[in-house]
């Protein structure tokens, strides 16, 4: 089974445990997707999460080393430390999708057909706006995220700015031109 796997953040420079094909590289036509910096991590980051308010932005895709979906996913969930139940993924043959209800079906079954691939997967974590600080649970508006983020402290906001600016170019999003007025939280490679 040939399995694709879609990225747009840290997975990209930050593999990790991530079993994937070096020598194929992340490839930048992965499908249109909605995605934003719309997730506020345990560590405190802004990251970029599938936000249905979002504009489309053209995601990354890498090629997976296993050839069981099942293991894929298990890989996938290892490496964003999150349960296998936050990973998405359409399987072509049975064309079944997971979650269910993914509000993005068609541009993933366009793309899979067109580069042949026998399924795909990604981290499907949800928009999250709340985090806890001394034990006290805050939640922030969405419009409050340039705010949130030059309110953090000095080891969160270097985590922060890090993963905005490694943030592969090609993800174009809104409040990523914001933090790049407003904070010179420019591109890097």
């Amino acid at each position: 089974m040939k399995i694709a796997i879609l990225g747009w953040g840290s997975l990209i420079w930050q593999p990790k445990s991530l079993f994937y094909d070096k020598k194929f590289g992340w490839k930048e036509d992965g499908p249109k997707l909605p995605i934003e910096f719309s997730r506020i991590s345990k560590n405190g980051r802004l990251t970029l999460v599938i936000d249905k308010e979002a504009n489309l932005v053209q995601t990354l895709y890498t090629l997976s080393n296993h050839d069981k979906l099942d293991e894929a996913i298990l890989n996938l969930a290892i490496r964003e430390g999150s349960k296998q139940s936050a990973i998405g993924y359409y399987n072509k043959k049975n064309n079944t999708f997971t979650p269910n209800n993914f509000e993005f079906k068609e541009s993933i079954k366009k793309w899979i057909i067109l580069k042949e691939f026998d399924a795909v997967i990604w981290t499907n974590l949800g928009v999250k706006f709340k985090y806890e600080i001394n034990n006290i649970k805050v939640n922030i508006k969405p419009t409050d995220r340039l705010e949130y983020l030059k309110d953090l402290n000095k080891s969160k906001s270097s985590l922060a700015e890090e993963y905005i600016r490694k943030t592969p170019s090609q993800i174009k999003t809104q409040w990523r031109k914001v933090f790049e007025e407003n904070l010179d939280w420019l591109p890097i490679t």
